[in-house]
């Protein structure tokens, strides 16, 4: 037998059906009308558009910090010349070799730069001004224990200082501590937005370590992509014949976006690789494609930073990569901790915005049903320093596109808008109180199909 429910046309018109509707309707109305406003100081830092972006830039500036000191783009011998040789054994006619200290340099006076010194010094106006007892400073490629100078110039100290070899795990290092330290940073920051130490601290070297793990992985993509923009250059090199040291200075313009764009891809991957480890445990889906894409974008954009740099700017060949490593880096931290934000953003269907506590300002994303709130650090969103609020005190529901809350036989219940609630859904606009703590429930406006 089915049960029906009849309304009859005077019914729509009836003064007591709009006053039903409209006691149910104050239900819903915000019994707090104006919260205890948040500074905008504390409202940027706890913004993730702000606070993700300084995190990571500072988990990048840490990563140049160690492994510049340690970096040698080109080998660099100086002191003074103890023996020139005119006619080295077995190289072309026309090669001179020089002893400076303990390292030996071949040198190419037709396709050798000479250069300024360090504190402006007239360069050597050819190579006949070099003599025994000659004080200057060589750079090049390190070809089989010695020097081949692509440039000299110039120097007031004698000390012998400087090899031939340099080392190079450094730049092998470069893109798993960079994946390492940016993921730390950036779970470290949302570990202090939201003051949950022991998932921060879980969360944070856990993180870091899968991050380093899969940037180390990423490196055989990264690599074989890097390969090709040293094709390219080695294309360049075999035709341009006047300098031993071809650099992306050097290069033509399609040659050189082609570097770039490989540069960019290989970052890519890393940063790909940050938002994977970030994110591969104790995370959501959801939270864990976007960290991927985020990172994968924000790597991809702050790598093109790297070899525009160098091209325009770096006046020397002493001066090394530097100043490209220190903004490319800094380029690629700010980015994957921007695009992160974003795409999380832009992609959240539903959040919690804190209006009173000590959280006030922060808002938490939706990822998981359910959703734990209460003072437990293990809830999903972490109300502390509330007495009345507890371990797990509400859940929050996904229901196909619709949102429930349940209270959980709390001691001091739950309330949206002032009526106290066992489980309710929830609307856009929603005040829950839990405890003396209040929050706003916020959806994504849905579309509407077309009529």
């Amino acid at each position: 037998m089915n049960d029906h429910i009849h309304i009859q046309t005077h019914e729509l018109y009836d003064p007591a059906v709009d006053k039903a509707l409209q006691q149910q309707r104050s239900g819903r109305e915000r019994i707090v009308a104006d919260p205890p406003p948040v500074s905008p100081i504390k409202r940027l830092l706890l913004n993730s558009l702000f606070y993700l972006p300084f995190a990571a830039l500072l988990g990048a500036l840490s990563c140049w910090l160690m492994l510049e000191p340690k970096i040698d783009d080109f080998p660099i011998v100086a002191g003074d010349v103890q023996l020139i040789n005119a006619s080295p054994f077995n190289t072309a006619p026309g090669i001179y070799s020089l002893t400076v200290g303990p390292n030996e340099v071949y040198v190419d006076p037709s396709r050798c730069q000479f250069e300024r010194g360090a504190h402006g010094q007239a360069a050597f106006k050819s190579f006949d001004e070099i003599q025994v007892g000659t004080k200057l400073e060589v750079t090049g490629i390190e070809e089989g224990g010695h020097v081949i100078a692509g440039a000299i110039r110039p120097t007031d100290d004698a000390t012998p200082r400087g090899r031939a070899d340099r080392p190079l795990w450094p730049l092998f290092l470069m893109f798993p501590l960079t994946a390492a330290l940016i993921a730390f940073c950036l779970l470290l920051a949302e570990g202090l937005t939201t003051r949950n130490w022991i998932r921060m601290l879980e969360r944070s070297l856990l993180g870091s370590f899968f991050a380093a793990l899969f940037a180390t992985l990423a490196f055989v993509p990264a690599g074989l992509i890097l390969q090709i923009s040293n094709s390219v250059l080695q294309s360049e090199v075999a035709h341009q014949t006047e300098k031993v040291v071809v650099t992306i200075k050097d290069v033509g313009g399609l040659s050189f976006l082609i570097f770039a764009a490989c540069r960019s891809a290989a970052w890519a991957c890393i940063g790909a690789a940050t938002g994977l480890g970030m994110n591969i445990v104790r995370s959501t889906r959801t939270q864990l494609r976007n960290s991927v894409v985020g990172g994968a974008i924000g790597g991809a954009f702050g790598g093109l930073f790297f070899d525009p740099i160098d091209r325009w700017f770096k006046a020397s060949m002493f001066d090394g990569g530097g100043m490209s490593r220190i903004v490319g880096l800094i380029a690629v931290g700010v980015s994957i901790g921007l695009f992160v934000a974003l795409v999380e953003r832009l992609g959240r269907d539903a959040w919690l915005r804190v209006r009173t506590g000590p959280l006030a300002g922060k808002s938490f994303i939706l990822y998981k049903t359910p959703t734990v709130l209460g003072s437990s650090p293990q809830s999903d969103i972490y109300l502390y320093k509330d007495a009345e609020i507890d371990g797990s005190h509400a859940h929050i529901h996904r229901i196909g596109t619709t949102y429930e809350l349940e209270d959980l036989n709390s001691r001091m219940g739950t309330s949206v808008g002032g009526t106290k609630v066992r489980r309710r859904r929830l609307v856009s606009g929603d005040q829950i109180i839990i405890g003396n703590t209040i929050l706003d429930f916020e959806e994504r406006q849905k579309r509407t199909p077309a009529a």
